[in-house]
């Protein structure tokens, strides 16, 4: 494969598939489809919305004070936290907490992850696992957390999984979290311990993970992406891997703003590189970035582009498959197997957790399952990181 450019790198309801806004970085009516090329972003975004002109004014005001307090409680941050990788089976509870109780937001979603990948993970890194967790500048610096599974050869070449989550998701979520990224990930460095996993977070994400016992609901905020190509170089170096074969890039629902932000910011598409694209039902507005990418040197670079659809509106993804004809792949969930015992097992049979209540509702606590039965998030907790590809 001809190498990747790499210049520029440097609850019922909470239980239902999201459908996201308009993004500032997402086609808009009148663009043609295509990322926005420039422009203001609070004014790209004050426009998407219909803001009253007093409203973005405050909203401005609103943005230059938080910067002027964030540059007063300084003191009162982790001082090393920046430039700190954080080995998560190593991380003391006091280190923890630290973060936790910094002024800074981004050290204390730093903390929470670490914190909730212990949990989240306990089990793999008793075996040898290796997660390590930074403020990764290409990520806005936003955590950003790196797992290695048990039999992981730091000798061998890596292959490299880059995944932006969407609403509701954060890195750490366990097993029985609606996406069934866990479970996806488990599934995966079992098969193949080569693969690594690049686990962006973003800048909104909360405290709280997406368990089988407390049903996360909250809206993905990506506005922090500036360079997927510097996130994953940079989590590679803290994580200490050097030597790196096929990358993956997925995102699912509201990550697919991911594209267009980077596209917006930079439409050579340097900033997003990847051997193989994966499109969990994230087509709500996306597609004119993804569309865009494939016209520039690491888009026509790319070996596969594996469309998944749930529940996205029908037709979304047609400019892709023409773009990306004779690479373009498509599975739609509404033809797969049915969900049984075996696919979709019950991972959590707590007799008085609320998820019981949000997924089966009167029909009685039958269990948490391994993903959401939704077909918004059977996309990811089928098929996130397939393999073998279907033909």
């Amino acid at each position: 494969m001809t190498p990747l450019s790499l210049a520029g790198a440097g609850g019922a309801a909470p239980t239902l598939p999201e459908s996201p806004e308009p993004s500032p970085w997402v086609d808009t009516p009148g663009t043609g489809g295509n990322a926005v090329a420039g422009g203001d972003t609070l004014a790209l975004f004050s426009s998407a919305h219909s803001l009253h002109p007093l409203a973005r004014g405050q909203a401005f005001v609103a943005q230059g004070g938080a910067h002027a307090a964030g540059a007063q409680a300084g003191a009162c941050k982790v001082p090393d936290a920046a430039s700190r990788v954080y080995d998560v089976a190593q991380t003391s509870r006091s280190d923890i907490d630290a973060l936790k109780n910094s002024c800074d937001p981004a050290q204390q979603r730093l903390g929470h992850t670490i914190e909730n990948a212990k949990v989240a993970y306990g089990d793999l890194l008793a075996k040898g696992a290796r997660i390590v967790v930074t403020l990764n500048a290409g990520n806005g610096g936003e955590p950003v957390m790196t797992l290695m599974g048990p039999g992981f050869d730091p000798k061998l070449p890596a292959r490299i999984h880059t995944h932006y989550h969407g609403d509701n998701a954060t890195v750490a979520d366990p097993v029985g979290s609606k996406a069934g990224q866990n479970s996806r990930i488990r599934e995966t460095v079992a098969r193949d311990p080569q693969t690594v996993f690049v686990l962006p977070e973003c800048r909104s994400a909360t405290p709280t993970a997406d368990s089988p016992t407390h049903d996360n609901h909250y809206k993905a905020d990506w506005g922090n992406v500036t360079s997927q190509a510097q996130t994953t170089d940079d989590a590679l170096e803290a994580a200490g891997i050097t030597k790196v074969g096929r990358e993956t890039v997925s995102v699912h629902s509201r990550g697919g703003e991911v594209i267009g932000k980077l596209m917006h910011d930079d439409p050579s598409g340097r900033s997003l590189r990847a051997s193989r694209l994966e499109l969990h039902d994230c087509l709500y507005g996306s597609q004119g970035a993804v569309v865009a990418w494939g016209h520039t040197d690491n888009g026509q670079r790319v070996d596969k582009v594996i469309y998944v659809h749930g529940t996205n509106e029908e037709g979304r993804d047609q400019e892709i498959a023409r773009t990306f004809k004779g690479s373009y792949i498509r599975i739609d969930i509404a033809q797969q197997r049915p969900l049984n015992e075996k696919n979709n097992p019950v991972v959590y049979d707590g007799k008085d957790a609320a998820r019981d209540d949000h997924i089966h509702g009167k029909n009685g606590h039958e269990g948490v399952r391994r993903f959401d039965p939704d077909a918004h998030y059977q996309t990811t907790g089928r098929f996130l990181a397939i393999w073998p590809l279907p033909n």
